[in-house]
């Protein structure tokens, strides 16, 4: 059986690993953190998502609200009103979901209506742009 554990490193560092309980000599308890032996490396039980946090933020992961660890490449829409975020589109009442903190919530918005309004402003330089090539055309 495979694990995700964090490897100590000798640094003081962590980074994630897998690790074979097949290959583990004996595990013990640091600090109120279970530690797994294998020859002369020490791994360390991941216990909270915000030490997952740490290690996968670089890959699109983030913390949306205390009680999850979102992958937000696989975001396929945000429910304003409910302060959800689904990951299929359109949503079904059995599509899963995850929570959002209200924080989290102020910010999506803040970002939608930066997105939206540069999104705005393109259209209408492209409208503009359309409109001056309709009256050269005219001439």
């Amino acid at each position: 059986m495979m694990m995700t554990v964090l490897k100590l490193c000798a640094d003081g560092s962590t980074e994630l690993a897998c690790i074979s309980l097949l290959d583990v000599d004996y595990m013990e308890i640091e600090g109120r953190k279970i530690v797994y032996h294998v020859e002369q490396a020490k791994y360390r039980h991941i216990s909270t998502l915000s030490e997952l946090e740490e290690h996968l933020a670089a890959q699109g992961f983030d913390m949306l609200d205390k009680t999850n660890l979102v992958n937000l490449n696989r975001v396929a829409s945000f429910d304003e009103t409910q302060g959800k975020v689904y990951f299929q589109d359109p949503v079904t009442s059995n599509s899963k979901y995850a929570t959002v903190a209200l924080i989290k919530q102020k910010l999506i918005r803040r970002e939608m209506l930066h997105s939206a309004a540069a999104h705005i402003r393109e259209v209408l330089k492209r409208i503009k742009l359309n409109e001056l090539k309709q009256r050269i055309m005219e001439f």
